[in-house]
């Protein structure tokens, strides 16, 4: 869990955002980001109800400093979670092979409202990864596909076929975005969230969230994801002092990610709310 220190030096308070980690059975605290004397703010974000490609259509042009996506695709076999091919929201039902349709509107709208010189990562399922990459390179250009390494492997075909333990992040740039804090590899190994952890069939781990988020933003930048789901990704930018939008279909979901947004799941602090 990440929080701000403030410290006294020479009369002046200095802040800086903090995380506390165990390393080999202590507990440390690493300074993530320093910020000098201006007090941070953790905004509010903005929760949007509605297709994504719909939605979109209403941000302004140039407006959003990153984006993050987990576009819904993908089964999981012999699990609790989505058993058949198709999964119904409301009265809409979302077969997996349906997101290539909406996509390509959602890339063009993506690029529009990404500023320049700024950053996409698109979550992807090792199978599919030509595919949004083949949709995502008519706008944007493609730097990586990066690895996240997981602790462990998703159920999947149990009989069948090799346990997969690493999911794809294809990294793509509107101009020329430079990284934050050096070069890293492309192997990123961060836990997956525990199966009793879990809200969410694609829950991604709040920790690679930052990480990226750390890598592609600045402090006050507003981080958008268009498909929400629980929150991971809006909760990780409130985190980091960062402004965010959530773009999300589904009522319980939505519910969700506001609960997880309460007081007591972040360090308290200042909130502003981010307007449109």
């Amino acid at each position: 869990m990440t929080s701000i220190r403030k410290k006294k030096i020479n009369g002046k308070y200095y802040y800086s955002l903090i995380e506390r980690v165990k390393i080999k059975g202590k507990w440390r605290y690493n300074t993530l980001e320093s910020y000098g004397t201006t007090p941070p703010i953790k905004y509010e974000p903005k929760i949007i109800k509605g297709f994504a490609e719909a939605e979109l259509k209403k941000i302004p042009d140039d407006s959003v400093d990153l984006i993050i996506i987990d576009p819904p695709y993908g089964i999981e076999f012999n699990t609790n979670f989505r058993k058949e091919k198709t999964e119904t929201i409301g009265e809409i039902s979302l077969d997996n092979d349906k997101i290539f349709k909406s996509f390509p509107d959602v890339v063009m709208e993506c690029y529009r409202i990404l500023k320049n010189d700024s950053a996409l990562y698109c979550f992807s399922r090792w199978d599919v990864t030509h595919k949004f990459m083949a949709i995502l390179q008519k706008y944007f250009k493609i730097k990586n596909r990066l690895t996240w390494v997981k602790n462990n492997w998703s159920m999947g075909d149990l009989t069948g076929s090799y346990a997969m333990q690493s999911e794809d992040i294809i990294f793509a740039v509107k101009g020329k975005h430079k990284l934050n804090n050096g070069r890293d590899t492309d192997i990123l190994s961060f836990d997956r969230v525990s199966n009793q952890k879990l809200l969410h069939s694609h829950q991604k781990p709040l920790d690679l969230l930052s990480f990226l988020i750390r890598k592609s933003s600045k402090r006050e930048d507003t981080i958008l994801d268009c498909y929400m789901g629980s929150g991971s990704t809006i909760i990780s930018a409130v985190n980091l002092c960062r402004k965010s939008i959530g773009i999300e279909l589904n009522d319980k979901h939505i519910e969700v990610a506001k609960k997880r947004l309460q007081p007591k799941q972040s360090p308290p602090s200042k909130r502003h709310t981010l307007h449109s």
